[in-house]
């Protein structure tokens, strides 16, 4: 592959990458929570209240200088965006692309969003356009200035920087992307990324920001959480305080009549129990409502009365069934297993031992309970730190910090029938799904975690390559410009190099 200078302004030269397929899940940030948390009324009135609501307004819901000389002038979310669900293109969230027009590519500094002391009221972010355009491109960045959130490390020891060997010509390099000959660093403007970070052998070999990113800039990370869930599970199963095989209502009594209670926890970790079918169809049904409801901008609902009043979509067939509700009940679990809360097994098993530098939080509601499915707000460079140690098998710097049986748990293919019955079926590109991690198909054992608004880790053991790329898309999705990042993603690992 011949390598060719990009053309433009070279501002992000020698920066870099990821992404892949699927659906994702809504969350949302903020404080710390001091209150406590109001039981949800489920009365028919109730229901159809919480129902149309969701309908009417999707994009109200999280699974969540000064003025310049002059700003371009924002357009309505609904003439940017194109698909044939007509009530979520009216609430700005869900569609099948973005049209290529200069006005729906502006970056929140182009559109003047939350600039200014204060902004101009069109200008403002609120919870009812938060995630619509232009205004997603700003909150992605900012989300735990609106909602409760918690810190996920209590015990910072040492700061430890990716080594670099930077490749200065990878994201120059000119890839046919759809008919189209472009630079990765061009592609990376045009797709709405905020930020990409390629790392190969543990050592950072470009990195590219975009839209008022930067290198040490936490950014809500969506569904791509679920992943760390998985992972602090798979701990807790390794030092004997977590049975997969037990059912949950051993662990969670609350959820015995829930289609969560049968379940085996291992059912749980791998998406296996059938409920949620409204978050990846785009309908939305009184359960799903009711979950939004409760996880929406600093909601008073506990999430632990909406999880117990779940109903089933169906009998459990051992089949994938995508629900952000099940990683949910995974947290709780998890917390009731260890006697721990999240964020205190967050940080003690896992971040406080990879040498982060830089705020990370996660969101909670009003009764502390951490949201175990969404909303981790992290820099780039150190989720790249997640990666790199998940790829070298627990090792950190060379050292063995986490038992590899642990982590090579996670590149056990799971059930691939599963998958291929699951309501993701159609997306050939992986085998199966394992502790809230995607699993590439090949003999690379690659992961992936994805969230909506373009959110991706990618992990390849036998490369090691990992790659991370967050965006802010105007679509409730990560499907919009996957194909052009899934080769970019194919290309890269066979061209990414840096001494081991």
């Amino acid at each position: 592959m011949r390598r060719r200078a990009a053309r433009g302004d070279g501002r992000n030269r020698g920066r870099g990458l990821a992404k892949g397929r699927t659906g994702g899940s809504r969350g949302s940030h903020g404080r710390e929570a001091t209150l406590r948390g109001e039981a949800v009324d489920y009365s028919d009135e109730r229901r159809s209240r919480v129902a149309s609501t969701v309908k009417a307004s999707l994009s109200a819901l999280m699974i969540a200088s000064a003025i310049g000389p002059a700003f371009a002038q924002s357009p309505a979310t609904g003439d940017c965006l194109a698909g044939s669900d007509k009530v979520a293109l009216a609430a700005g969230v869900r569609a099948d692309s973005v049209k290529d027009a200069p006005e729906c590519h502006l970056t929140w500094q182009e559109a003047g969003i939350m600039v200014g002391f204060p902004p101009p009221l069109d200008k403002q972010v609120t919870p009812d356009n938060l995630f619509r355009y232009p205004f997603v491109r700003w909150t992605l960045q900012n989300t735990s200035l609106f909602t409760r959130t918690v810190s996920m490390l209590s015990d910072r020891k040492t700061v430890r920087p990716i080594p670099e060997q930077r490749d200065g010509a990878l994201l120059d390099t000119k890839l046919d992307i759809g008919g189209t000959d472009q630079s990765v660093g061009e592609y990376a403007g045009k797709s709405f990324t905020d930020a990409l970070v390629v790392t190969k052998n543990g050592k950072l070999v470009a990195e590219w920001y975009g839209n008022g990113m930067s290198a040490s800039k936490p950014h809500y990370i969506s569904s791509v959480t679920k992943g760390v869930t998985g992972l602090l599970a798979e701990l807790l199963i390794a030092d004997g305080r977590l049975d997969d095989k037990r059912p949950v209502k051993s662990y969670v009594p609350e959820l015995a009549g829930s289609p969560f209670g049968d379940a085996t926890v291992r059912d749980v970790l791998d998406m296996k129990v059938n409920v949620g079918a409204g978050e990846t169809s785009g309908a939305v049904d009184v359960a799903d409502a009711a979950l939004w409801s409760t996880m929406a901008l600093n909601s008073r609902q506990s999430a632990y009365d909406t999880l117990a009043a779940v109903k089933a979509d169906g009998p459990n067939d051992g089949n994938f069934h995508y629900a952000s509700m099940t990683t949910e009940v995974a947290g709780w679990v998890i917390t009731r297993a260890a006697g721990e809360t999240y964020q205190k097994l967050a940080s003690d098993l896992l971040w406080s031992k990879l040498g982060l530098q830089d705020d990370i939080v996660e969101p909670v509601d009003p009764t502390g309970k951490v949201y175990a499915s969404t909303g981790l707000t992290i820099s780039a460079r150190d989720l790249a730190k997640l990666g790199v140690m998940i790829a070298d098998h627990g090792k950190v710097d060379g050292k063995q910090v986490f038992a590899p049986e642990v982590i090579d748990r996670l590149y056990e293919y799971g059930d691939a029938h599963a998958w291929q019955n699951g309501n993701f079926k159609k997306i050939k590109v992986f085998h199966s799904y394992r502790s809230y991690w995607y699993q590439l198909a090949g003999d690379d054992h690659a992961l992936m975690g994805l969230g909506v608004y373009g959110q991706g880790l990618y992990i390849n053991p036998t490369t090691r390559v990992v790659m991370v790329r967050y965006s802010s898309l105007p679509v409730h999705s990560v499907l919009e410009y996957s194909d052009g990042w899934d080769k970019i993603r194919l290309w890269l690992d066979r061209t990414a190099t840096a001494a081991p």
